[in-house]
């Protein structure tokens, strides 16, 4: 029997638990499903299911019976896999519930933002770990429905094999997996798509339509030229994660509407109702990932002696945001790059 928990169960994992469980990969590839997650999405999910939708088309639903969702760790005794999506900065308190809990033969997966988890996991646990990467964009409506506004296919760094049980439930639940012997490189691909999260969030516009303002682009490129600047200065070179290569991305933001919209239609797919995990975080007054995002790239150059003034700017105006606990502050362009 393979039985799966995710641990910090929140759009993403309920997306990807909703999914799996609609899909009729319970039990063809996989005997159970566990979430473990706030009891704020146990209510919802208790009395209305989930519900998981895309930007393609995509509308199941599963009725609360169906749904296993704890509060307690407990759950992680029995877990084959432990499909982690806590926010970056739960990544330690999550691996020491981890190394009191679940068996040592649990395969844990990192399904987190950041460049660093897999590596901090690793200094806690004994257990196998597996960095992954998720793509996409998952927006919570409310109710118990998932939305995914964006496209691509999650990553798994599984040079071993290890994962195959899940990977084959993943893609039985149109979640197509791309496995990689080394997914460093898509990794940081990842994280430059995510610096456009905190501009979202601080924006309070849908990702579409931030994206469609040129003046929000202007400042993607600016956060965009610093991060290349000190990823190269390290020796790093992020892979693309969907059809944009990221060397090109500050070129592609500087470019004039009707040229952009362009390029937009055979590379960007965005659902109208996109909008960031960080969105969310504001709105419902939770701590956001921001320091390892724009975070990082402040990180960097300060080791490489590079000025990373725009993602400085950013980050301070998103930990304002944080402690005003007001939403989003819905800021123009300009106030993002300080001026």
């Amino acid at each position: 029997m393979t039985k799966v928990t995710v641990l910090g169960a929140g759009s993403i994992g309920c997306y990807v638990a909703g999914c799996l469980l609609s899909s009729g990969a319970v039990p063809s590839y996989v005997n159970s499903i566990t979430l473990i997650g706030r009891e704020r999405l146990q209510q919802d999910i208790a009395k209305n299911g989930i519900k998981v939708t895309d930007w393609q088309g995509r509308k199941q639903i599963v009725n609360p019976e169906h749904v296993t969702f704890a509060l307690d760790n407990k759950s992680l005794e029995d877990a084959d896999y432990i499909l982690l999506c806590v926010k970056s900065q739960d990544t330690a308190h999550a691996a020491k519930m981890i190394k009191q809990w679940a068996k040592p033969s649990a395969i844990v997966i990192s399904l987190q933002n950041g460049v660093s988890n897999p590596s901090r996991l690793r200094k806690y646990l004994s257990q196998e770990v597996i960095a992954g990467m998720v793509p996409f964009n998952v927006f919570y409506k409310g109710q118990g429905h998932f939305h995914c506004g964006t496209e691509g296919n999650l990553a798994l760094e599984d040079p071993q094999g290890l994962c195959k049980p899940l990977i084959s439930g993943l893609e039985n639940a149109s979640l197509p997996v791309t496995v990689y012997e080394d997914i460093v490189a898509v990794q940081y691909g990842k994280l430059i798509m995510n610096l456009n999260n905190a501009v979202n969030a601080l924006s309070g516009v849908p990702l579409k339509k931030q994206l469609g303002d040129r003046q929000y682009r202007r400042v993607m490129a600016q956060v965009l030229s610093e991060a290349l600047e000190v990823l190269n200065a390290e020796g790093i070179t992020p892979a693309r994660t969907g059809k944009v290569i990221p060397q090109l991305m500050p070129t592609i933001m500087k470019l004039p509407n009707f040229l952009f919209n362009i390029v937009a239609a055979s590379t960007l797919k965005i659902d109208p109702e996109a909008r960031s995990s960080m969105y969310e975080d504001l709105l419902l007054g939770r701590r956001t990932e921001v320091d390892y995002l724009n975070g990082e790239i402040v990180r960097l150059g300060e080791k490489t002696k590079i000025p990373t003034p725009v993602n400085r700017h950013i980050v301070s105006l998103v930990k304002q945001s944080e402690h005003a606990k007001s939403g989003s502050p819905h800021l123009a362009a300009n106030a993002l790059l300080g001026q």
